[in-house]
């Protein structure tokens, strides 16, 4: 479990490729000291790199994979790939120093997810979400926030959405549960506006929508929302979770197979996209 906290510089890139560049070297028997000496650097920067601390310079990575005489190709690429990622802020212009590492990291395992899926209690996901829903989510969620931060916040998310359209879009399945349907975030008009665009986007092939009724009772999204990111190779897949201390990722195999369980039972238990489209156009024909 990593929990990204705003001021801790951690990302899941430099992590993931420091585990792998440790795993070579535990192979060999090879020391810090003995890596240290052969790249031309403090053994201590040697650890930081393994530790996902310090982002490594692509000269360094061929250099140790020269070391560690990789020769599979698959892994080399893997490799150089995990580099060039720990580097890269993708779609941003411009100072990102108002983003916390965290977020990045969503974002980054957002966009690169073969598979989302996800249940959410009280609001839909903002992958689904109109500019003024999401609006009115982050004036409520930033107190005091600026003009400037609000809208920089609203572009962001709705840039990220773009995952979900293309040639190649991501597959995205969300269980939510039905108040999220009458609770009028930013009144009642953003509210109507918001459930016409998630009935035209739940219309779409790779977006499954369904709504989990009260009546199921007590179940595994009791506990909160959560995101699991189905993850192409060479990258593990990921459970992500939210709370007031942070940011949380998780990607031992056995938390997630039993996140992906929960989520499967959520799923089985909601509405089929059909019921699911036929409550949410009652209720917004309620709201008409």
């Amino acid at each position: 479990m990593r929990v990204v906290g705003k001021n801790q510089a951690l990302s899941l890139r430099s992590q993931w490729l420091g585990e792998r560049l440790r795993a070579a070297r535990a192979r060999l028997g090879y020391t810090l000291r003995d890596v240290a000496e052969y790249v031309g650097l403090d053994f201590t920067t040697i650890g930081r790199f393994e530790r996902g601390t310090q982002i490594i310079r692509p000269a360094y990575v061929r250099d140790l994979i020269a070391f560690y005489g990789i020769s599979d190709e698959l892994e080399r690429d893997r490799l150089l790939r995990l580099n060039e990622d720990a580097w890269r802020k993708d779609w941003w212009n411009g100072d990102t120093s108002d983003l916390d590492v965290g977020f990045i990291d969503y974002t980054w395992l957002e966009a690169r997810a073969e598979r989302i899926w996800l249940f959410e209690s009280t609001l839909f996901s903002g992958l689904l979400q109109t500019a003024e829903y999401t609006r009115a989510v982050t004036v409520a969620g930033l107190p005091g926030a600026n003009e400037e931060t609000i809208e920089r916040m609203v572009e962001l998310r709705l840039t990220r959405q773009r995952i979900l359209t293309g040639e190649a879009p991501t597959h995205l399945s969300m269980v939510v549960e039905e108040h999220a349907l009458h609770r009028p975030i930013g009144g009642v008009g953003v509210q109507r506006r918001q459930l016409q665009h998630l009935l035209n986007r739940a219309e779409e092939p790779n977006i499954d929508v369904r709504i989990l009724l009260p009546e199921v009772g007590w179940h595994f999204g009791n506990a909160g929302p959560f995101i699991i990111f189905g993850m192409p190779d060479p990258y593990p897949d990921v459970v992500y979770l939210e709370g007031i201390v942070g940011r949380t990722f998780l990607e031992e195999e056995e938390t997630v197979d039993t996140c992906k369980r929960g989520y499967d039972d959520l799923h089985r238990a909601s509405l089929s996209p059909e019921k699911s489209r036929e409550l949410i156009a009652a209720v917004l024909k309620g709201l008409t």
